[in-house]
């Protein structure tokens, strides 16, 4: 009964578009994310942030050993862009370091809307690094996106909090770090670009975690199993989507992870994220879809010109 119930689901999933399955996979990947947040809340509430993203990616590794022993060592690690992957990991970290600091500061839903800023950075990077040629209006919207930022951190109104501050600072981070595994998905399975970055990411928290060194309880343990199962399962899924769907199609899915993150935060720990978050993160989004809607039109012309031979674009 269940193979053949299996096998009809495999069927049906084959069946549908990839741009569907990636969507799909995207989305469960942030319900995952949400739920690694909350894992990961409870113990940062007393331990050092740099242990907690050594241990986050310590556990993590041990759900990849079965996909490790089914493909082999070698099958696992294989690759030809060895430097693209400890560059990734190295960002990585020290994103990790940021994150972990800065989330007991403030709400799940702040943490995941000042994520949205992610486009901003990425277009503010293709233009000072790759000499891109960013015009008027994504530059005006990468301003709109940084006012949305502004309104949920809102200086001048209270004190500024640090947490918010650190979350807003690793977000380019992570961005470089996403753009880094969409190249390497042109190239390398979801299973090697995961495994790798928790091996990377592994070895260059230890040496940081060891100095600070706090000994978790078992109570931490426990959490931190849960929080590895997640973001594993929910870092496998989001590069699935990455691989079958353009990240321009994706960007609206991630939008969902606010709710997920509003609605946890505020039923597990009493968070109450005032209006301004959500004003705020509707302000980035609107910002971010406008720039991946550029991005799109820009690849759009620049395939169109190199198809056409003589085209002036």
């Amino acid at each position: 009964m269940f193979p053949s119930l299996t096998s009809s689901f495999v069927l049906r999933w084959r069946a549908l578009s990839p741009n569907l399955r990636g969507i799909l996979w995207v989305g469960l990947s942030g319900v995952l994310f949400a739920l690694l947040n909350v894992c990961t809340l409870i113990p940062a509430q007393h331990l050092n942030s740099y242990v907690m993203s050594f241990l986050r990616y310590f556990f993590g590794s041990l759900f990849l050993l079965p996909i490790v022993l089914r493909r082999g060592l070698y099958g696992s690690l294989r690759t030809n862009r060895l430097a693209l992957h400890v560059s990734r990991g190295a960002l990585h970290t020290a994103g990790m370091f940021l994150w972990f600091i800065g989330l007991p500061l403030t709400t799940l839903a702040s943490v995941t809307a000042l994520g949205f800023t992610g486009p901003i950075f990425i277009t503010i990077g293709a233009a000072l690094f790759l000499g891109e040629d960013v015009r008027l209006r994504r530059w005006i919207a990468v301003l709109v996106g940084f006012a949305g930022a502004m309104i949920i951190i809102r200086p001048g109104v209270g004190d500024i909090g640090i947490g918010a501050l650190c979350i807003l600072a690793s977000t380019p981070i992570f961005s470089a770090s996403n753009l880094i595994s969409k190249a390497l998905a042109r190239t390398d399975s979801a299973n090697t670009i995961v495994i790798w970055q928790n091996i990377t990411i592994v070895m260059f928290a230890a040496p940081v975690a060891l100095w600070f060194w706090e000994t978790p309880a078992w109570a931490d343990i426990l959490w931190f199993v849960a929080a590895g199962l997640c973001g594993t399962l929910g870092h496998l899924s989001q590069q699935n989507g990455y691989q079958l769907a353009d990240i321009t199609l994706l960007q609206p899915i991630g939008f969902l992870s606010l709710l997920w993150n509003a609605l946890l935060g505020f039923v597990l720990f009493s968070q109450q994220p005032d209006i301004w978050t959500f004003v705020g993160a509707a302000v980035i989004f609107s910002s971010a879809m406008y720039i991946s809607h550029r991005e799109a039109v820009r690849r759009a012309r620049i395939k169109s010109a190199t198809a056409t031979p003589g085209s002036t674009g």
